[in-house]
């Protein structure tokens, strides 16, 4: 998973390992890469020439909060019924179906590796929690 935040691209990775060093803190690391995903957004855009982003009218655009399960969906004119694009329509929809299921697995592996850690800080053995979540100390897996 990437953000961009005022044209510096950074890994969900990154931002972790940076908040982990900064505040020696596991836990609000862990809550500031949280923050930033409860929302899934999805976009389908059309670049029409001298486009250098997505507008409302030529992108279809579906955001779901994953807390609350809200679903809202932007349908632009380029992609209704007879219009050149509308078949993108479909493909924006795959799209969609694909990002919910990578994100359940994502949230599925999140909660391993937080009930694997809480062991580790139970004190069980770190070598045994580590094997068994698949991860060496410096990367997390990642399904996107």
């Amino acid at each position: 998973m990437t953000y961009t935040s005022s044209s510096v691209s950074v890994t969900a990775s990154v931002r972790f390992q940076t908040k982990l060093k900064e505040t020696k803190n596991f836990g609000d690391a862990l809550v500031e890469i949280f923050s930033d995903l409860v929302q899934l957004e999805i976009v389908t855009w059309v670049a029409h020439e001298g486009d250098t982003s997505h507008k409302a009218g030529n992108r279809l655009k579906t955001t779901i909060n994953l807390i609350d399960g809200d679903i809202e969906n932007e349908l632009g004119a380029d992609f209704l019924q007879g219009s050149p694009y509308a078949e993108l329509r479909e493909f924006h929809e795959i799209q969609v179906a694909k990002g919910s299921e990578t994100i359940a697995n994502n949230l599925k592996t999140l909660v391993d590796i937080g009930q694997k850690v809480t062991g580790m800080l139970a004190g069980e053995s770190e070598d045994q929690e580590v094997s068994a979540i698949g991860v060496s100390s410096d990367r997390l897996p990642s399904f996107v």
